[in-house]
């Protein structure tokens, strides 16, 4: 009875996948087999002088910088962000959050992670959305490397407009002094990896980045889901 009720319930309402918008099989989840398969990733994170590194050189020392994906207008990852961040599928956010997690271990200079912070949102607009973005990546990431994720340590005092079709001069306006960490003293000497969605110019990273590291012999890493170049 049960499996009938499953496959009416399919029938009326498919699972599809979110990029090509075929029909997914019981074994895929979100994303078919071969979208996954030609998921653009982001492929220089070994590379010393990369782009992602470049966003914050001068301005934000960091340990270490990756992304898993390379975010596009209009390329798969877009459509994934898409149904994660405005039509609330945290499920697909929390599965990307593991899939990045794999890909932090497996960089010898992140395996000594103390605490995960992600990118806060101002609280009206998290209220707006029903979640923080980041933090649901963060709790994916958190469930594979087992550094806990710190959520009420670092606050987004201003509510800076959405950074959507900004360039990077307005960007890095829009970000000047938003973040203040609450509380300094767990954080002392720890490494934190910051952790947020889609890393465009980097100034959200470098604003909040620059409030973490104030506190004493505080290291830092970034990582973002995707970058967009």
């Amino acid at each position: 009875m049960k499996n009938f009720f499953n496959s009416f319930t399919q029938l009326l309402f498919p699972n599809l996948c979110v990029c090509c918008k075929g029909y997914l099989s019981n074994q895929e989840y979100f994303i078919c087999d071969m979208c996954n398969y030609n998921l653009p990733l982001y492929e220089f994170n070994a590379l010393k002088d990369n782009d992602l590194r470049k966003k914050f050189w001068g301005i934000l020392p960091v340990q270490e910088c990756l992304a898993h994906l390379s975010f596009k207008q209009n390329n798969e990852v877009q459509k994934i962000m898409h149904e994660f961040k405005y039509n609330g599928n945290k499920k697909i956010g929390f599965a990307m959050g593991l899939t990045l997690g794999r890909l932090i271990l497996s960089f010898d200079k992140l395996d000594d992670i103390d605490f995960i912070i992600p990118i806060p949102l101002h609280k009206k607009r998290e209220d707006q959305r029903g979640f923080n973005q980041a933090e649901v990546i963060a709790n994916g990431v958190s469930n594979i490397i087992k550094a806990p994720v710190l959520n009420n340590v670092v606050g987004r005092v201003i509510n800076n407009k959405s950074q959507t079709n900004r360039n990077r001069l307005d960007r890095s306006i829009n970000t000047e002094d938003i973040f203040k960490v609450m509380n300094l003293k767990p954080l002392e000497g720890k490494h934190i990896l910051l952790l947020d969605d889609v890393i465009t110019t980097g100034a959200t990273m470098i604003s909040c980045g620059n409030s973490l590291l104030r506190v004493k012999d505080l290291k830092l890493s970034v990582a973002g889901l995707a970058v967009a170049n």
